[in-house]
This record gives C-alpha cells, structure tokens and sequence, in this order.
C-alpha cells in the first residue's frame, strides 16, 4: 500500500520484481501494437469515444513525427460497453489475439478490475487507465502505472472544501455499487472522521441506474448538509435532478468520473450550482487558450467535432505512453519502459495541472493532495472556483 512504510514497500517491489520476466509480445522491429479498452457503446459511451479519440490522436501525432526510436504505434480498441463480461472478452482478446505490448488508458474501474489480474500474469504494462481508483497503483507493482488523481483524495479535498468554507458538519454520499464507488466513499470517510464531522447517510445505485428517488429521500431524510457524489455522467445528472423535484437545495460535489462539460450541457441548467473535481480544466472552445487552444484547433480539425475534457484526458496518457516509450530506447522491454517512466520528473503538459513525476516507489504520476481543481456549474457552463486540497 502507498501508505505503508519505505522499507515494506522496498521488500515488497523486490518480491514482485523477482518474478521471471514474461515473454516480449507486441514489439517488431517496425512496430509498437498498444491497446486499449474503452466503452465506445452503453451508459458511458461519451467517456470511451472521446478517450479513443484523444489516444488516437496522440499516437498518430508520433507516427507522423517519424515514430518511436524507429517503430510506429498500431493502437487497438476494444468496446466494453461498460460491461464486466465484454470487458473480459475485449482483455482476452488484446491480450492474446492482438498479443499486445503494453495497455493504455483502459476505461472503467470494473473492467480494469477484471482485466489486470491476467494482464499482470502475462507482463503487459497497464498504463495511465481511466480510473482514478487507488488499485491502479496500489500495491506496487513494476508494470502498474497511474497518472489520475484518485477519487478518494477527491472526495476528501471536497469534504474539506465544504467544511472549511460553508461551515456544513453532516455530509451524505451516493455511489455506484462497485470498486469505483467503494473508492469516493472511503475518501468521504476518512475526511468526515478526521475532521469529526458526521457521515449522516451512505445509499448506493447499480451501474446503469436512472431511478434515485429513494435514495435522494433518504440522504435529505438524514440532514445531510453536502452530498458527495460517486457517478458517472447520467447518475449525476439524475440524482441533481432529482433532488430539485424534492425541492432540496444541498449542496452536490462529484469526482472527475463526472466533472464533464455533458454534466452541465445535457441537464440544461438542471445542473446549476453542482461542484465538482478534476485535473484539468474543460477545454471550452472560445476560452481555451495557449497550448490547450492549439490543441483544440487540431482536434476540431482531425474530427470535425469539439473536443471535451474526456478526449483531452486521452491525449494527455498517450502522450505520457509515448514520453516512457522513448525514453526507453531501441531495445523496448516491459522492463525497460518501467524503468524509464519512473525516471519521469516533473513532466509538465496542459493535459494536467499539476507536473508528472514516477519513481521506483511511486508509481502515481500525480501529486496526491495538489492540482485538485475545484469547478462548479453556471447554467449549461462549468467556471473553476479554485484549487483544493485536505
């Protein structure tokens, strides 16, 4: 675990990294074959088209740039539609059909949950996944790299915001029923209970829910004074409805699996007033500016479309993934990329508001407790309300 000692957490990474090497897949000498899983159908689908597009992007920029120490990246994606099952079809599929070298910015708390026990067997690099859950770097493992800022320091930097400045000393939180829920909802408890306030209700939804009557009742039931939210995109847009309909005006704060410019434009306004967590920025169209603004320019341009933050995310890990491939020279091995991301220091990029940086000890790339940006809904917009911590 992160938090255990330097000396255990040594022994540890000595004990995994004894383990015999796996066998080199997924390398030629003109080739890099990299996958991906993502939710391009089912309730999630704006998250896995835009990350595809973002990882394609990225990619495609360093083939027409020459390529990787004289190799050029194939990049596959798979659909998991948000599904366990698929997701296993889609891992097996990459893994040993495609026999990929290294997986990049897979979606979906769950779907890596099931994926990375035989990705992890086969010496496969799991690289920057779309989940902020702690499991993604914790234990240390040599072939676990993780570049999100995990949703439990989310959740905790939002209950302290709450209390800190609205003085609220009963929280509530509503989560999906699985790793990525169990993940906001343990940053909600730690804070509450180091801060001695009161965790008034906890209530949860199956993945792909529309209903939260019951569980809006309950938490407005309860007092809560501010609800932290473990949703995705539709859930958040529901349970803010929702509690309109109750005529409950609490406060609502959601981690980054929801701070999306959907969140505010689909709901029309029903939105308004909601907060949430993320490391970077919306990148809006007419207010992007520098690097961000370029980058917008040649996305609109690559895909006639818009980007949104999802596709910015996925352009920012594959731009890490390329980083760690070439410093890693010609002689690439799931070894060698390991040791040359964790030589990463203070990678700085417009995909992230804070600089990446991996050592042998640490494979989060991301400050845990800084560059958490604070953001709330102004009608069908979100504006930034300022960088937190706990």
């Amino acid at each position: 675990m992160r938090h255990l000692n330097v000396a255990v957490v040594a022994a540890l990474a000595a004990v995994l990294w004894a383990a015999p090497a796996a066998a080199l897949q997924g390398v030629t000498d003109t080739e890099i074959v990299l996958g991906s899983h993502q939710p391009l159908s089912g309730p999630v689908a704006t998250w896995g088209t835009a990350v595809a597009n973002g990882l394609r992007m990225r990619a495609d920029e360093a083939n027409d740039a020459g390529g990787i120490n004289g190799r050029k990246i194939r990049l596959i994606i798979e659909d998991t539609g948000y599904q366990q099952d698929k997701a296993a079809q889609a891992g097996d599929k990459l893994l040993e059909r495609d026999k990929i070298f290294a997986m990049v910015g897979g979606l979906g708390t769950p779907m890596n949950m099931v994926i990375l026990p035989r990705q992890m067997e086969k010496g496969v690099p799991n690289l920057f996944p779309f989940t902020a859950a702690q499991e993604m770097y914790e234990p240390l493992h040599k072939y676990k790299f993780s570049s999100a800022l995990p949703y439990y320091n989310q959740a905790r930097a939002m209950v302290s915001y709450f209390a800190k400045t609205k003085g609220y000393k009963k929280f509530a939180s509503l989560y999906q029923d699985d790793d990525f829920g169990l993940n906001v909802v343990k940053g909600v408890r730690d804070q509450v209970k180091a801060m001695k306030l009161e965790l008034v209700s906890e209530t949860t939804y199956k993945r792909g829910a529309r209903e939260f009557g019951s569980q809006i009742a309950q938490m407005k039931a309860a007092g809560a004074e501010a609800v932290i939210l473990g949703t995705i995109i539709a859930e958040t847009i529901g349970a803010k409805v929702e509690a309109r309909k109750a005529g409950w005006t609490v406060d609502m704060g959601v981690t980054t699996a929801g701070f999306t410019s959907e969140v505010a434009e689909l709901a029309k306004g029903a939105s308004d007033g909601l907060y949430g967590t993320g490391q970077v920025d919306i990148p809006y169209e007419d207010t992007a500016k520098g690097d961000t603004k370029k980058w917008v320019e040649r996305y609109k341009a690559k895909f006639n479309t818009a980007p949104t933050v999802q596709a910015l995310l996925g352009y920012g890990s594959m731009d890490i993934a390329v980083e760690g491939l070439k410093r890693a020279g010609k002689d690439l091995t799931a070894d060698s990329l390991s040791k040359a991301l964790e030589g990463i220091k203070n990678f700085r990029s417009f995909t992230n508001e804070a600089p990446v940086t991996f050592s042998a000890e640490n494979h989060l790339g991301v400050p845990e407790k800084e560059g958490i940006i604070l953001a709330q809904v102004k009608g069908t917009r979100w504006q930034r309300v300022q960088v937190i911590s706990y």
